[in-house]
């Protein structure tokens, strides 16, 4: 109605002779128009939020509903064996569920003493509100505190799929030369594993298979050193003392295999430095980049990727909640092709051709 009174205003006002009125009245009427529907849709706006307020609440003067199921902390400190503690700490962490909400209710900076960690943990047991995968990993660290059977490494991952960079952190965990992982992510094939693995390299290796099942391609891996079992520690984790990329699936499991082995040692001796006065004790040490090279014959514009540091890559676990995943999306059974051998660009190709464009970490 609107519409058609617009119309014979326009026409009253001189019609097609007297263009320069008619269109005046007809912009005066479309001005009308669009200060009617901002009308209409803050008054719907209103009523949306009059509901609102009023179920609400009607929820608070209920006073038969239950309260929150609210996790209880594991006991670890009872005699038992180390892969069912491990499964325990998993099974806490999941049962505070994933933060899809975008909004971070924790301190999540990394680059803080261990003391400062580990309060930030104690107010995720106190409030269990929903966390992300570097809450998940502060978290299990306060929990294994107490485990000093168990060394914890962090390791973060960086993958791409679709045009698309996805960061990822899980605790790494090492117990009588096996090695397993707890944490959280929006798949449980990333980051849980049992202890079962003879090396790091194995661990990781592991990983790289499970981010290709859901049409990842693995980037690169950082590795920390062991973190202190010192609840009162002042010293720095070091979250990212190697770097490794998958250039030469060869020489990565090597590094990876042999930081596994000696990272503790690594630890160790930088703690003794620092007791001597050798290094500061203001923060981790700088760690050593490790390049996988090309093998011979390799495409060259593989270079530039290889030749940046460090210094290009930023936090692990940043970029994590721009990652999105609707409810209902499922991944087919066939999983692809796994082969440890093969360069990342064939991966890449492959999962270009099968991958679909919702999966995200």
């Amino acid at each position: 109605r609107l519409t058609v009174g617009c119309r014979s205003t326009a026409r009253r006002s001189g019609g097609l002779e007297r263009g320069g009125s008619a269109a005046a009245a007809a912009v005066s009427c479309s001005a009308y128009m669009s200060g009617d529907n901002e009308s209409d849709a803050e008054l719907t706006k209103t009523a949306d939020e009059a509901e609102l307020e009023a179920a609400i609440a009607a929820i608070r003067l209920r006073k038969d509903l239950p309260r929150p199921a609210y996790p209880m902390l594991p006991n670890l400190s009872t005699p038992g064996p180390m892969a069912a503690k491990v499964q325990a700490v998993q099974a806490y962490i999941e049962k505070l569920s994933y933060n899809f909400t975008g909004v971070n209710y924790f301190d999540v900076r990394k680059q803080r003493p261990m003391g400062r960690i580990m309060e930030t943990a104690r107010d995720v047991t106190r409030q269990a509100l929903p966390i992300k995968c570097v809450e998940a990993v502060f978290l299990a660290t306060y929990l294994t505190q107490g485990l000093r059977d168990l060394e914890r490494v962090a390791v973060s991952f960086k993958s791409t799929v679709d045009g698309q960079t996805y960061k990822h952190i899980i605790l790494a965990l090492k117990h009588n030369s096996k090695w397993g992982s707890v944490g959280l992510s929006r798949r449980r094939e990333l980051y849980f594993k049992e202890l079962i693995y003879h090396s790091l390299a194995d661990l990781v290796l592991e990983f790289k298979r499970s981010y290709e099942r859901v049409f990842h391609t693995l980037k690169r891996v950082k590795v920390g050193l062991p973190m202190s079992h010192d609840p009162l520690a002042g010293e720095y984790v070091f979250w990212d003392y190697l770097l490794v990329r998958f250039s030469d699936m060869h020489l990565a499991t090597e590094r990876l295999a042999e930081h596994g082995r000696t990272a503790h040692k690594l630890h160790e001796q930088w703690k003794s430095d620092v007791k001597k006065g050798l290094v500061a004790a203001s923060g981790p040490p700088k760690g050593p980049v490790v390049r996988s090279e090309p093998k011979k014959g390799a495409d060259k514009a593989r270079k530039p990727l290889e030749e940046r540091g460090a210094s290009g890559d930023s936090d692990s676990s940043d970029g994590e909640g721009r990652a999105t995943m609707h409810d209902g999306d499922s991944l087919g059974t066939d999983d692809m092709p796994s082969s440890v051998e093969r360069s990342s660009d064939d991966i890449k190709s492959t999962a270009a051709a099968a991958r679909p464009s919702f999966l995200a970490v």
